[in-house]
């Protein structure tokens, strides 16, 4: 099974951290993760097309809120007691219109795109980022994780953020 995480960045010149985790297979018996940077729309869709895989869960807001700052699933992050970024601020509405275009491309081509939030993974699972990881790449990696449990059907579903259960 493939599955990708991906740490997406609101502008093309900006570093997006890419994961990809491959499960147990003949080539890879105990599995394979790797992280990389990638920055443009084009370099992310090239990568996804030659992996291929069964998920690919997104650190970006997919939609816009229909009125006020916020959408229900960031106020059901902050009942929870995390901090999720509005998606009306500047930087955010620009990195949920490039999510927007993304997705919408990811699902005419008919992959499974799921949006999470890493914070949630990382507490959830109580993980620390790793001193020889970028933020990038180690947030790539929990939105793999994310998808990894919602394959496994271990997930909630936060009216439309998908994050761990916890076990």
């Amino acid at each position: 099974m493939r599955i990708v995480g991906i740490d997406l960045a609101g502008k093309a010149e900006n570093k997006t951290g890419f994961c990809v985790m491959i499960g147990a297979c003949k080539e890879f018996p105990l599995g394979k993760t790797e992280t990389k940077i990638l920055y443009t729309d084009l370099e992310i869709l090239k990568e996804i097309e030659e992996i291929k895989p069964k998920c690919i869960a997104i650190d970006a807001p997919f939609w816009l809120p229909k009125a006020g700052a916020w959408r229900p699933c960031e106020q059901a992050l902050m009942e929870r007691g995390f901090r999720p970024l509005s998606p009306i601020l500047p930087t955010m509405r620009m990195l949920t219109l490039r999510a927007m275009h993304l997705v919408a491309v990811l699902r005419q081509r008919n992959y499974q795109v799921i949006e999470v939030f890493p914070r949630a993974t990382e507490e959830i699972l109580k993980l620390s980022k790793a001193p020889r990881k970028s933020e990038h790449a180690y947030d790539a990696l929990l939105c793999a994780l994310t998808a990894k449990a919602y394959l496994k059907g271990n997930y909630e579903d936060l009216e439309g953020i998908i994050i761990p259960k916890l076990s």
